[in-house]
């Protein structure tokens, strides 16, 4: 038996009915029957109100995600697949007008609102990623941290660099620190004061970026570094990169000058740098292009030294690399004695501080002038 009713419904309600419209051909009586089959209960159920209204969700989930993929916006791809993508394109700081496909800066504008809409659309998309923040409700907080809990654990370390990049470009907060745990990501953020409007801040960098310039070195001169990388491989790594004025010295027969090395990467004069930190610099540029094998270094207070490991066999050429390495700390005013031994230097700094140090022999073939 039919019971007419009348029934008031706007704009919102009928917009919400409009897939059941098109499936009844318009039928709004059939469209209202179906909404009410959905929401009754099987009799032979025992569910709450609120787990009926928990699958009412996942179905609204299910059917936005349907459209989603059916007009395009989105893809299904097996997780393997995404584990691949996110794992070869770690170091690697995503484009920010991707970023902003998903974080839309002129809609969310302080920290409430990005939580929120993240949730939403982690319950949307089925990201299954909660997450939550210790905001205290200033607009624009000085430090907080965000946690990201659940979800897959590649896609969670996705989301969490979005989130990053988007908070250090509209909101001048960086990464301080990050703890990741096996279930979850802890994110610390703090107030930076941006220099230049798009530069990435340093602590997204080091989190996120740290082969950045990498990658994009490589697709600047493809050729190039797909060469370079052959013939590493070919002569197994045994090969030396040296900067052309430096190799130009040494073909003409003098002795370089790698000082400006050390004051272009440290942006200050050797004078100013201190010893615990010039020794660490000194085997960051020494063993990066490979003029040696290894540099061990001890920064003790009073036990300063380094020893450096190669494996030339021309004593000619050991007592050339003990000159160049030598004038580095004179031009820094460090007092050390040398010695060296087969395949080993070794520069000691623990000395008193003093004018006098060790004499070493430089191969008379080179001009010192």
């Amino acid at each position: 038996m039919l019971i007419r009713k009348n029934v008031s419904l706007d704009e919102a309600h009928l917009q919400k009915l409009q897939p059941l419209l098109e499936k009844h051909g318009g039928n709004l009586s059939a469209a209202i029957r179906e909404v009410i089959d959905l929401a009754s209960p099987d009799p032979e159920s025992l569910r709450t109100p609120e787990e009926m209204a928990g699958d009412l969700k996942n179905r609204k989930s299910s059917e936005v995600r349907e459209q989603l993929i059916q007009n395009g916006e989105c893809v299904m791809i097996s997780q393997q697949i995404l584990k691949w993508l996110v794992k070869n394109s770690s170091g690697r700081l995503m484009e920010e007008d991707i970023v902003h496909e998903l974080l839309n800066p002129y809609l969310l504008t302080t920290v409430p609102e990005l939580k929120e809409f993240l949730n939403s659309a982690s319950k949307t998309a089925g990201w299954k990623i909660e997450v939550s923040c210790s905001f205290r409700g200033e607009v624009v907080p000085e430090s907080f941290t965000m946690d990201f809990v659940g979800g897959d654990r590649d896609f969670r370390e996705l989301l969490v660099e979005i989130v990053c990049i988007f908070l250090s470009r509209w909101m001048d907060l960086d990464v301080e620190a990050l703890h990741r745990k096996s279930n979850s990501v802890t994110v610390y953020l703090i107030h930076f004061v941006r220099h230049e409007s798009q530069s990435i801040s340093p602590g997204v960098r080091k989190h996120f970026g740290a082969k950045d310039l990498l990658y994009r070195e490589i697709e600047r001169k493809p050729d190039f570094w797909v060469t370079l990388a052959e013939l590493y491989t070919k002569f197994n790594y045994q090969r030396v990169n040296l900067d052309k004025s430096l190799f130009e010295a040494l073909v003409a027969g003098k002795l370089p000058d790698i000082t400006k090395y050390f004051e272009l990467k440290a942006d200050r004069s050797l004078r100013e740098i201190p010893l615990s930190e010039l020794l660490p610099l000194f085997k960051y540029l020494v063993v990066a292009p490979q003029l040696v094998n290894d540099v061990e270094i001890c920064t003790e207070k009073g036990k300063e030294q380094i020893k450096i490991r190669h494996d030339y066999s021309e004593e000619s050429v050991v007592l050339t690399l003990i000159q160049l390495f030598s004038n580095v700390f004179n031009a820094g005013w460090h007092s050390f004695t040398v010695n060296y031994v087969s395949e080993l230097i070794i520069f000691d700094f623990s000395l008193p501080d003093t004018s006098e140090r060790d004499a070493v022999k430089v191969s008379s073939g080179l001009d010192l002038e």
